[in-house]
């Protein structure tokens, strides 16, 4: 009778086991539910603060770094946008702008720009056929169209000054105002062969060059105030340009900081749900009406 009693006891005790064992997943299924590291890694990668807010929404880093993104976002395009009209102005300042006409005729003149292809061409034909030597046929390379590598260049090298309008009226045309042969300095020995080395004004009645004939002759000639001002104009551009490059940079940084905070929170979000849901399933032999009965015991820590 004990060894019958006993077997009933250790089968029923088998079966309510695993009853228990389908009260404690529903039991955590309704009560807790892991969250996702992964997933809320992605979530703030993609969106600062999405993976925090998935986690929950008390997580204060859900809205912090949201608030970031904003600010960072407005920064960036704000001097994009600076930097892009600053742009446009110094290209209107270069190619855009009519500073005249040709024999002062706005009928029949052609429009004088502060940069000129066919002046520079001219002057650099000149400089070619002058020094004689087959190292200047493809040492100009001045783009035809008006791209961002010709807004550069014309900036950036001395070779391509001769397009200046001031450059051009001082050391390229007679004091009547016409094209002469510029008057070139003596050639500088170089390791591809004679060098220009500037020039001497053959117009010294410009309006240009008087009242700055020091800051002409300091340059010997390889000077422009038309240029000097663009390339302030220039600078002026990018300075805006390199602002929102280190805006963009913050972004990336936000983004990246949010993901590697997201791992944080979710992992202390489960261990914490984990340790203050703390379920206890057993069985236990209890005494009903004098007999011995397992029973299911469940428990939960506060």
């Amino acid at each position: 009778m004990k060894t019958k009693l006993i077997l009933i006891i250790i089968l029923a005790g088998f079966c309510v086991s695993l009853s228990a064992q389908e009260i404690s997943d529903d039991i955590f299924k309704i009560n807790y539910e892991q969250k996702s590291v992964p997933k809320a890694v992605i979530l703030s990668a993609l969106l600062p603060g999405a993976g925090q807010f998935y986690v929950s929404p008390k997580n204060i880093t859900a809205y912090i770094f949201p608030v970031i993104e904003i600010g960072l976002l407005f920064g960036y395009f704000h001097f994009t946008n600076k930097g892009e009209n600053k742009e446009k102005d110094y290209e209107h300042y270069a190619t855009g702008e009519i500073i005249g006409y040709e024999d002062d005729d706005p009928i029949n003149g052609d429009p004088i720009y502060r940069y000129d292809r066919d002046k520079f061409n001219h002057a650099k034909d000149d400089l070619i056929e002058e020094i004689g030597n087959s190292f200047y046929d493809n040492y100009f390379n001045l783009d035809d169209e008006n791209t961002q590598h010709f807004y550069e260049d014309i900036g950036k090298y001395n070779k391509y000054i001769f397009g200046w309008a001031d450059w051009f009226d001082i050391y390229a045309t007679d004091a009547e105002g016409y094209w002469t042969n510029p008057d070139w300095r003596p050639w500088l020995e170089s390791d591809q062969g004679d060098k220009w080395s500037g020039n001497e004004p053959t117009n010294t009645g410009s309006e240009y060059y008087v009242g700055n004939e020091g800051i002409y002759n300091d340059h010997s000639g390889i000077y422009s105030g038309m240029r000097a001002k663009y390339i302030k104009m220039r600078d002026n551009a990018e300075k805006y340009y390199d602002k929102a490059e280190y805006f963009s940079f913050g972004i990336v940084f936000n983004h990246i900081f949010s993901a590697l905070d997201a791992v944080r929170v979710t992992k202390r979000y489960n261990a914490e749900y984990i340790s203050n849901n703390n379920f206890r399933i057993k069985i236990a032999p209890v005494f009903v009406n004098n007999n011995i009965c397992p029973a299911l015991l469940v428990s939960k820590g506060f």
